[in-house]
């Protein structure tokens, strides 16, 4: 099996690129569920961004 790499070898200037995500550090299925992501890496808690006026929509500018 072909392993697709992280990022094209020959960007092009001002295209956008995703990196693939790899599937390992993974949470079990029910973890999953409750966390919202299978992916640990892309587990960020909300708390995380409770003092950010930009990415917590509760707090007044």
């Amino acid at each position: 099996m072909k392993k697709i790499p992280f990022m094209p070898e020959n960007p092009h200037l001002a295209f956008a690129y995703v990196p693939f995500q790899e599937f390992k550090n993974l949470y079990s299925t029910d973890k999953a569920l409750w966390r919202g992501t299978i992916f640990k890496e892309l587990d960020i808690p909300f708390e995380t961004y409770k003092d950010n006026p930009i990415m917590n929509p509760f707090i007044k500018l």
